[in-house]
């Protein structure tokens, strides 16, 4: 299942991602994430996505995120979260 990240991930897009990532855990299948479009990402989305990067290896579901943009690659090492990305 590749799930396709918006431009702007803001505080306001963290629950609806939240829920997107959890119904996609729910599912079993591996979860790839594509982040090329992403803009602008807040705090509140990474620690979603980390999340979720937890509850799918905790269920035995692969979860990549491929194709960061630069923004996403620099916010998300700028929070240590940078092991999310896919090499």
């Amino acid at each position: 299942m590749t799930i396709a990240l918006p431009a702007v991930l803001d505080t306001p897009a963290a629950a609806p991602l939240r829920q997107t990532l959890r119904d996609a855990v729910g599912t079993g299948q591996p979860i790839q994430i594509d982040a090329s479009a992403v803009e602008r990402i807040g705090q509140a989305c990474l620690q979603v996505l980390a999340a979720a990067e937890a509850a799918a290896e905790e269920a035995g579901q692969d979860f990549r995120i491929v194709g960061a943009s630069p923004v996403f690659a620099d916010m998300a090492t700028l929070a240590a979260l940078d092991t999310l990305i896919a090499a």
